[in-house]
């Protein structure tokens, strides 16, 4: 979240629309009056619920209002107001209420109103009148017909897969091979005699049928091929599998019930990703080039959160070092590229999910885009990478090189590898160091809050053998200790800054307190005079300093 205090410091010398984007809007009335009948603040309320939220700050001139590049006079501020009456009254404008929040900033003897908008999932923010507004870049703009079909789509109230097929006989449109295996499997989970247990009763215990009515997700999961095509549509599958060389050794097409889908996708998996064999340290290990448990996840994955309400194949495509898994769809529930190893799950087919849940096919935990991620390090290659693409969600899975070091210490020394623990092994193996801020960067997908995890790494016992943080008037770095050189091939260690401690010392304050005065600094590193401290701080790339004489403060970069 942005740093209000940092973000006001630039507005004094930099046109605030440079700072507007989806999630940020600046606003300036002259009074309460104005604010309350402002058609457009509702507008942009709106539009910031049905996207991904954010905020909008009152008391900031637009800066095409400014004469003669003075910014410092957009900062004009707001007056206090009874924050109450001023939610209800906005509150009144909106279609349904929604839980937005108001605070005041102080900066510099302003006051400013901090209006804060959650991003709306169960249902359609629209105006009093009723036009639907959602954000496009730095604008508010009215929604379109198709854009208001994809918020409907994307509400997390809707379920496709839950509509009804009424029949009189379900069992007749369904695949009765695969009904009899997966009762069979069903009845085995559960420990159940398959013949106490009839076909009608077994589709109401896993949900494909509600009252002896079937629904579209248990047709999905059994139904016959023809049927499914009759009633939901025609929902093909593709696995190609190319060699490095070029050679196309799969490429196929189908359609069929969920039960015979996953069986052949994995079919064609196990084809193409044979066991072999590796020597370190005159030990043997096997291994594949593929995690079968990171595919079964991400295959799963793309079954059950596709969007079947619009047409599109779900395609493995295996290339040389790489394996791609795509499905029709966009990101659910305000899950995105940016959040989706941390968000809660959102099913978009909660009902396929229910049904894919009877068999553990589907985790209740949501922990399939972890073990996805967790699979992948621990073979020392990077981390999956999630996209939306058009009308198409895609995992990318590296695939076939390894880094033995990498193998073997997660597998016989470090036990219960965090993503964390493995992605700084992994940075490491090698090399041997890397900057903080490049692990916090990268770890910002995996993470809300990185440092929280990357310290957890740094103070776990089992990993304090291996790594240490030492730093230099360049950065901060997470480096190998000296038994981590030697198991993890480090050829030429970090070099180590004789005032390394000063350094760390000063990067925890910062982190912990986000900001510290000249006098703090001097009596935490210990320094006899303020001259002394000043020329420390002057000398480091990853510190900045704000403000003059006494309010001066020093932060992190």
């Amino acid at each position: 979240m942005i740093n209000l205090f940092e973000l006001f410091h630039y507005l004094e010398s930099t046109p605030s629309e440079s700072f507007e984007s989806e999630t940020l809007e600046f606003k300036n009335y002259k009074d309460a009056n104005a604010l309350f009948n402002a058609k457009d603040l509702s507008d942009e309320i709106c539009a910031f619920a049905n996207k991904k939220g954010g905020r909008i700050i009152i008391g900031v001139k637009d800066d095409s209002d400014i004469k003669n590049l003075k910014y410092i006079e957009q900062l004009n501020g707001f007056e206090i107001i009874d924050l109450d009456i001023a939610k209800e009254r906005l509150n009144g404008r909106l279609k349904p209420k929604i839980n937005i929040t108001l605070e005041y900033f102080k900066f510099k003897e302003k006051n400013y109103l901090i209006i804060t908008i959650p991003n709306i999932t169960h249902t359609i923010v629209s105006t009093s009148s009723g036009k639907v507004y959602i954000r496009e870049g730095k604008s508010s703009v009215p929604a379109e017909p198709y854009q208001i079909q994809e918020l409907v789509t994307n509400l997390q109230t809707y379920d496709w897969s839950s509509q009804e097929i009424n029949l009189e006989n379900p069992l007749h449109i369904l695949n009765d091979k695969a009904v009899q295996e997966a009762k069979a499997d069903f009845c085995t989970r559960r420990k159940i005699q398959v013949d106490t247990l009839t076909n009608e009763a077994f589709l109401e215990s896993i949900g494909a049928t509600r009252n002896g009515i079937l629904n579209y997700s248990g047709l999905l999961f059994l139904g016959q091929v023809l049927e499914i095509e009759k009633y939901l549509g025609n929902y093909e599958f593709r696995f190609s599998w190319r060699t490095n060389s070029g050679q196309l050794k799969i490429n196929d097409v189908w359609n069929d019930c969920i039960w015979n889908n996953i069986k052949i996708a994995k079919d064609y998996f196990d084809t193409c990703n044979k066991v072999g064999k590796i020597t370190y340290n005159e030990q043997e290990y096997e291994l594949t080039p593929l995690d079968p448990q990171a595919f079964h996840e991400a295959f799963l994955n793309s079954i059950v959160h596709r969007d079947y309400s619009i047409d599109g194949m779900i395609s493995i495509n295996h290339k040389g070092d790489e394996l791609i898994i795509s499905n029709p769809g966009k990101f659910y529930g305000g899950v995105t590229e940016e959040n989706i190893s941390y968000h809660e799950p959102r099913h978009r087919n909660k009902s396929l999910a229910k049904l894919l849940m009877a068999f553990q096919l589907v985790d209740r935990a949501g922990m399939g885009v972890l073990r996805i991620s967790l699979n992948s390090l621990k073979y020392g290659r990077d981390f999956p990478i999630w996209t939306e693409n058009l009308s198409n969600i895609e995992v990318k899975m590296p695939a076939e090189y390894i880094k033995i070091p990498v193998f073997i210490l997660t597998q016989k020394y470090i036990d219960d590898c965090s993503i964390t623990d493995l992605y700084l092994i992994n940075k490491l193996c090698n090399v041997g160091y890397i900057d903080v801020l490049e692990a916090e960067k990268d770890l910002k997908k995996k993470y809300k809050d990185p440092w929280i995890e990357i310290s957890k790494s740094l103070n776990r016992n089992e990993m304090k053998k291996y790594i240490e943080l030492k730093g230099n008037n360049n950065g901060i770095y997470i480096t190998t200790t000296s038994v981590g050189d030697i198991w993890l091939d480090v050829s030429k260690p970090f070099r180590q800054a004789a005032n390394s401690e000063k350094h760390v010392n000063l990067f925890l304050y910062l982190k912990k307190h986000r900001n510290a005065t000249n006098e703090e600094v001097k009596t935490l590193l210990s320094f006899s005079r303020a001259s002394v401290t000043f020329n420390f701080l002057s000398k480091l790339k990853y510190v900045k300093n704000v403000g003059k004489s006494r309010s001066s403060r020093w932060s992190l970069k």
